[in-house]
């Protein structure tokens, strides 16, 4: 279901939205495959999908893009059938299930041109997701099924926090399909996909002296893409990075840099928590390595704190993890007051408590909510301590070296 608003929500709206919401409830959308299985989509999210199904035994009968002739090319689908839209057979859009792998799409308009173009049977692949969650903790599809009136006050309380009516506007969005899988749309409020953690407000900020932390750094990109935008003008870069497969990735893609700047990068293949320890741990999963109770690989967990970084600029991608790695991290947030950029949809936790634990906790912040991608994924929070931010926004332009 696609809802449209014509303006960005003030709070007498965004409390009656927030009631409408607690009143309503739907069927839990998880949904095991017990058809064929195809693939809309060989980007990004269809390659994770692909090797998501690999693990789970899941047989994918067949992928469908409209660069199917380029992907064909592609070793990592060469024991797949890749067909081009117009290829597709009536018979197998009437007999499979039908998994959209698209994140920068609206999905309500994506399942509803395909359902005209004849398939019976569309579910976004997270809804596939979430019902194996006993044996992948990917959790992208998480689904609240019940919202109270005392979490609706809550969530006002963040909501009346948050830096621009914009976030107001995407926070709303990220709660409306995690609780009902609709999409609300609102004018002034449109997917920022190119910008993740480094939103217009952000960027207005850094200057060319930033101790970066990367948690959470996956296979080296979000790094690379930070030092980009900084101009790899930076004082020293810190990575953490627990998966042995992604760490030996970044050590390869980062070789050059970590060889020039030999004394100013730091890479750890440490796990960060709210306390030290031991956790399970989800190895070997690509983007989805995690710190999951059903990880078969066992391993020493520490504080951010306990490294003594003197932070200023912090992202954070833990697929879940984000608030304890925060409060693991407090007195070196009190103390050196970075910038913290942090994906919230992992589970629910992002709908209100990691807003409020950052809002209780950084004195004298500004804070902005945005959405990087669809079906309630790419959320990040953004915080800025206001004398970089109002230094800046006073002078213009940020001068800092």
């Amino acid at each position: 279901m696609l809802r449209r608003f014509d303006a960005l929500p003030d709070m007498a709206m965004v409390k009656q939205l927030l009631q409408q919401l607690v009143r309503q409830t739907i069927a839990d959308p998880s949904r095991h495959v017990d058809k064929p299985l195809v693939f809309y989509g060989a980007g990004n999210l269809g390659r994770m999908a692909k090797v998501y199904c690999d693990r789970l035994g899941i047989k994918i009968e067949a992928v469908v893009d409209q660069q199917a002739d380029q992907h064909r090319q592609d070793p990592f689908w060469q024991d797949v059938t890749l067909l081009l839209p117009e290829d597709v057979p009536l018979q197998l859009k009437h007999s499979s299930l039908l998994a959209i792998c698209v994140a920068n799409a609206v999905f309500s308009h994506l399942q509803e041109t395909l359902t005209e173009q004849g398939w019976q049977d569309v579910v976004h692949f997270y809804d596939i997701s979430e019902a194996y969650r006993d044996k992948h903790p990917l959790s992208n599809g998480w689904f609240c099924a019940q919202l109270s009136t005392e979490e609706a006050e809550q969530i006002s309380t963040v909501m009346e926090q948050w830096n621009d009516p914009q976030s107001r506007a995407y926070h709303l969005q990220f709660i409306a399909w995690r609780h009902l899988r609709q999409d609300w749309l609102f004018a002034g409020a449109e997917m920022q996909p190119e910008n993740r953690y480094l939103i217009p407000e952000v960027k207005s900020v850094v200057h060319q002296q930033e101790v970066i932390a990367d948690i959470g750094a996956h296979q080296g990109k979000p790094s690379l893409l930070l030092l980009d935008a900084f101009n790899y003008h930076y004082k020293s870069l810190w990575i953490f990075e627990p998966d042995p497969e992604n760490l030996s990735l970044i050590e390869s893609k980062l070789e050059k840099l970590i060889s020039r700047d030999r004394d100013q990068v730091h890479l750890y293949g440490t796990a960060l928590s709210n306390v030290s320890g031991m956790r399970q741990f989800f190895a070997g999963a690509g983007y989805a390595c995690q710190l999951s109770e059903i990880g078969d690989t066992s391993l020493s967990v520490k504080t951010f704190d306990a490294f003594d970084v003197p932070v200023t600029f912090m992202k954070l991608h833990l697929e879940g993890e984000e608030l304890n790695v925060l409060q693991g991290a407090e007195k070196t947030l009190r103390k050196h007051r970075p910038i913290v950029t942090s994906t919230a949809y992992h589970n629910r936790l992002g709908l209100y408590k990691m807003a409020a634990w950052l809002m209780k906790t950084l004195d004298n912040y500004q804070f902005f909510f945005r959405l990087h991608s669809g079906c309630g994924t790419g959320a990040v929070i953004y915080a800025i301590p206001s004398e970089r931010y109002q230094r800046t926004n006073n002078a213009g332009v940020n001068n800092e070296s």
